[in-house]
């Protein structure tokens, strides 16, 4: 019970958050803002009116203290008390409707047996206040809010608990995951992957879709620190390191770059407009640039300021002279290699579009399905699935789409990329059986009432919904979050 509150103690969830409730009491919108005569009233729920004082004093009890304000922001801050307010309150009309109640007694029992208070097996006092002043609960403050966990408890489990699903809902669960499916399919990817755009065909997406093509340049310059260049030696010994700081320094004084480094010009390298993946405009790759330089120079923010680098024992001093973001041609072949990837991607959405509409129409059937494999040298494949679970031809997300398909039915299977695509037809089913006493099957009927739960808790979400009216005075809440 009191894990949850304890694992948020440290931050302000913990003082916020709705523990219990993961089903979703977020049900209420914000109402036209209130006639005149009503400055002083925040929001009405139904016919309760709150004022602003009562959730001002609501604010004080949550102790929050300035960093959190800052971190997370004063209006979001607001909105999210405001919510979690809203949600107690209504919880509190509901608990009070439903007869549901927690007396002092059973909030003691609550919390003397919360492991987290016990000390050789009893309940001690001083962990329970040392609990109390680590976390800045006030003792009413804190037991207030495990009550309010357990009456959420109790209110959920008064539409869920005590429910006993009839054995053809365990069984249909069972069923709808361990079905063993024989399928027909053939690899699209054997009959799309035939498909080569067009130059025309690059070209014309490339002109429609130029000015998707920026990408940033940079012209730069730098010289490699080496010991040789610095000290004529090869030793990264105590004078290149001192070499080091002067130069360091030399920067940080303002030197330019031509300057620091007058003595060795000839051993500058010049690097006329590049972009981060070592090619130029025209798509010449420049292998000579080491990948982390030139990730440092395009970090760099300054043009025609000399910056320092370092990294893995290397050194060196650079210079951007100028960026600029720029059309890539399509001599760029990486810029190429999109254009046909991104292609081939509309092909293939194209060519799954016309077979699901042929299917919804109901124009394509098994005799369609054999000529498709006829007509493109395609072989129809078969295999035998054992339940949800079997991942021996599918990938567990694919194997979820076939299984919400019954026997004869044809269907287009793709993943989320596009990368597999497939045409099925279940072409035989078979039901399994299963023991109502053994383990398997109480596991069912957890899930099983797991799911059945979920659907009552929506259908309460609805009540909620349509049976309470949440009005908010914006005008005092934005006064609220300015004064505070």
């Amino acid at each position: 019970m009191l894990s949850s509150i304890r694992k948020f103690s440290k931050t302000f969830a913990a003082k916020i958050f709705i523990a219990i409730i993961a089903l979703p009491f977020v049900f209420w919108g914000m109402g036209p803002i209130f006639s005149s005569g009503k400055k002083n009233i925040l929001l009405e729920i139904n016919d309760n009116k709150i004022n602003s004082e009562e959730f001002i004093a609501y604010i004080q009890k949550i102790n929050l203290n300035k960093d959190e304000v800052k971190r997370i922001g004063k209006s979001k801050i607001f909105d999210q008390i405001l919510t979690n307010y809203i949600s107690e309150k209504i919880i509190a009309i509901e608990t009070e409707k439903k007869g549901i109640q927690l007396t002092d007694r059973a909030l003691k029992n609550i919390l003397i047996n919360d492991k987290y208070f016990l000390k050789d097996g009893k309940f001690s006092r001083t962990k329970y206040e040392k609990f109390l002043l680590k976390n800045r609960y006030a003792a009413p403050i804190y037991e207030r809010s495990v009550a309010n966990v357990e009456l959420k408890g109790q209110l959920l489990t008064y539409y869920g608990g005590g429910i006993k699903l009839p054995k053809f809902i365990i069984n249909d669960s069972y069923k709808r995951e361990n079905q063993i499916k024989e399928i027909d399919f053939i690899d699209l990817n054997k009959i799309y992957s035939k498909n080569t755009p067009s130059e025309e065909d690059i070209k014309s997406f490339y002109e429609k879709n130029k000015s998707l093509f920026k990408e940033k340049f940079k012209t730069f310059k730098y010289l490699e620190l080496t010991p040789e260049i610095l000290t004529e030696k090869k030793d990264f010994d105590e004078d290149y390191f001192k070499k080091l700081d002067g130069i360091e320094n030399d920067i940080l004084d303002g030197k330019t770059f031509d300057s620091i480094v007058s003595r060795n010009k000839q051993k500058v390298i010049n690097i006329e407009f590049v972009n981060s993946r070592k090619s130029n405009q025209d798509g010449v790759f420049l292998e000579k640039i080491n990948d982390t330089l030139l990730k440092k120079i395009f970090s760099i923010e300054n043009k025609n300021k000399p910056e320092f680098i370092s990294f893995d024992n290397n050194y060196y001093v650079a210079e951007v002279l100028d960026e600029k973001d720029m059309v890539l041609t399509l001599k760029d072949q990486e810029l190429k290699k999109t254009i046909i990837a991104q292609l081939k991607i509309n092909f293939i959405i194209k060519e799954n579009a016309k077979l699901l509409e042929k299917i919804r129409n109901k124009k394509f059937h098994e005799k369609e399905m054999l000529q498709l494999s006829k007509k493109n040298n395609v072989t129809i494949n078969k295999a035998k699935i054992n339940n949800i679970k079997d991942t021996s031809k599918f990938s567990p997300n694919l194997l979820k789409t076939i299984y919400k398909f019954n026997s004869g039915q044809i269907f287009v299977l793709s993943d989320d990329l596009l990368k597999k695509n497939y045409l099925v037809r279940i072409t035989k089913e078979k039901d399994p059986k299963i023991d109502p006493n053994s383990d398997i099957y109480k596991r069912y009927v957890a899930k099983a009432n797991v799911e059945y739960i979920s659907k009552v808790y929506k259908s309460y979400d609805n009540y909620i919904n349509a049976n309470y009216k949440i009005d908010v005075n914006n005008k005092v809440l934005e006064r609220l979050k300015n004064s505070f």
